[in-house]
């Protein structure tokens, strides 16, 4: 355990360097992200225990206690009184669109959400897309999001191709069930410091439609996440198309110095 507690502060201390910027809670929240991808803290493994982090770590142990009880609500971490803090076991669930989430009708119930890469491959649409990274050469990683099982959504993710070009080498398995935002940080040291969500209700396109099993012409939300790197550079942008009824969507962004916001 004091293995992966010194693992985790160093890690946090380079993080800080040059991510003043990001909230100290979602430093943490991403080092230990990386650690799972990573394979140095596998399914099993307890982390030390709250006490003994903020002992170790720079940070309070208010801080501590939010960067765990959001891996804890993504279903990455499962803590329990006495038992501690544990990883989970790895599924193909993701934890990248914790932007969003969807809920049951109690209103208390997260939904899981499970993915499926069909393609990671050079963008061949223009779209809003290309006016917020600056650029019309872009990688773009689609993915078919399950939600519980229930229903099904539609996701694409676009990144420049000349920062992010090597990604066309990994396979799609490999971008299954991670976190992709920390793939990102991790292979290109670019961290997402904040992001803005937007959503319309809109005419879903057919080739969408084709996928999500909708009859032409469906109306349905296009939600658009824009994630920003460091000095607010555009970093990245999501658009998901989701059918219109649905569970409840609550939506959150991340902003400087104050985390997650509802």
């Amino acid at each position: 355990m004091h293995l992966v507690s010194s693992d985790i502060m160093a890690r946090l201390k380079k993080a800080q360097l040059s991510e003043i910027h990001l909230p100290k809670y979602l430093q943490l929240f991403e080092v230990i992200l990386q650690l799972i991808d990573e394979g140095v803290l596998k399914p099993g493994d307890r982390l030390p225990p709250e006490s003994v982090l903020a002992k170790h770590l720079p940070v309070s142990l208010g801080t501590i206690q939010k960067a765990l009880a959001t891996l804890s609500e993504l279903g990455v971490v499962s803590r329990r009184q006495r038992n501690g803090t544990i990883i989970t076991e790895r599924t193909d669930e993701i934890h990248d669109l914790w932007q969003f989430r969807f809920i049951d009708e109690d209103a208390k119930t997260v939904l899981p959400v499970f993915s499926k890469v069909t393609a990671i491959e050079r963008a061949r649409e223009r779209g809003p897309w290309c006016e917020f990274l600056g650029d019309d050469d872009l990688v773009k990683i689609s993915r078919e999001i399950d939600v519980d099982h229930r229903f099904k959504a539609i996701n694409a993710f676009y990144l420049s191709y000349s920062q992010f070009g090597a990604i066309l080498d990994i396979s799609p398995a490999e971008l299954e069930g991670v976190h992709i935002h920390a793939v990102i940080r991790r292979k290109f040291n670019v961290p997402t410091v904040r992001t803005s969500n937007r959503i319309v209700c809109t005419v879903i396109p057919d080739r969408i439609c084709l996928q999500l099993n909708l009859p032409s012409a469906a109306r349905g939300l296009e939600c658009h996440i824009l994630g920003f790197g460091p000095r607010d550079r555009p970093l990245m942008f999501q658009q998901v198309f989701i059918p219109v009824d649905v569970r409840p969507l609550e939506f959150r962004e991340i902003r400087p110095n104050s985390g997650l916001t509802y």
